[in-house]
């Protein structure tokens, strides 16, 4: 008898130890996993901190797109294959979206879109194991989209500084994510910031594309035309939104002359 309870205790101890291993910390986000669509931006430093690039891949190793304030280039590096071409832009045209750097910013914006859609129907339906998931992505991709608009611009104000992501607000490790955490409680515990958030979403996606058939159509664009701006301000808001930043939506300057009305469309000086 004594040998069949402590048997039982076993079993019984065994059932709770595994129970207490599935079951969330208090806190914890449950995670599905799908695939996101967004690619990698990788931001570059010299040792002295200085900006060199932004390297962008879409899950393959061997190809990949780097994007810098004057010089890009595309790499591809297979067992037959090691290229490493240079696409050299004159530094006083910096400033002007190049044929590759069009090409590259509107398969980004894609992408972008895409995962916009995927987020925003994600939050209406209340999927808070996929919002979780794309939560663990979007901070880094916000960082590296960043970098890689000011650099194709060469003009660090193209987006509003708040949009370079700080570090702090997102975290180091798929494994260990307490920020997200976090943020995606916040807007579990928040209806009407949930709405705001689709709200700004959705209007990303339109500003997104209306840029793209402004500005990042090679046969119909105007290089010396920036009509960046409402994408511009659409995406601070977002972003402060995203990330429960106060709202103050400055004046943004376009990289060529200062613009303070929504929706005018700018040219750049010769």
């Amino acid at each position: 008898m004594a040998r069949t309870y402590i048997t039982f205790l076993s079993r019984l101890t065994a059932v709770l130890l595994l129970v207490s291993i599935t079951l969330p910390v208090p806190g914890e986000q449950q995670r599905k996993e799908f695939n996101v669509p967004l690619p990698f931006l990788s931001v570059a430093f010299d040792n002295a901190e200085n900006f060199q690039e932004v390297f962008i891949t879409y899950g393959s190793i061997h190809e990949g797109w780097a994007i810098g304030d004057i010089d890009d280039r595309y790499v591809k590096d297979t067992r037959r294959l090691r290229l490493d071409h240079l696409h050299k832009e004159l530094p006083r045209q910096a400033y002007m979206l190049s044929p590759f750097e069009v090409e590259v910013l509107d398969r980004v914006c894609n992408s972008f879109y895409s995962a916009l859609s995927t987020f925003e129907n994600d939050l209406r339906d209340r999927k808070w194991d996929r919002v979780a998931y794309i939560d663990m992505y979007f901070p880094v991709f916000f960082r590296g989209f960043y970098w890689l608009f000011t650099a194709a611009k060469n003009n660090r104000e193209a987006l509003p500084k708040v949009t370079d992501i700080d570090t702090t607000f997102f975290d180091n490790s798929l494994s260990t994510v307490p920020r997200s955490d976090a943020r995606i409680g916040t807007w579990q515990k928040n209806p009407e910031h949930v709405i705001k958030l689709r709200i700004a979403a959705k209007e990303l996606q339109f500003q997104i594309k209306k840029w793209q058939k402004a500005d990042l159509n090679l046969g119909k664009r105007d290089p010396w035309e920036d009509n960046s701006l409402d994408l511009v301000q659409t995406y601070e808001l977002f972003i402060r939104l995203y990330f429960n930043l106060p709202k103050d939506i400055r004046a943004v300057k376009s990289s060529g002359k200062a613009v303070t009305k929504a929706g005018t469309k700018t040219r750049r000086t010769r």
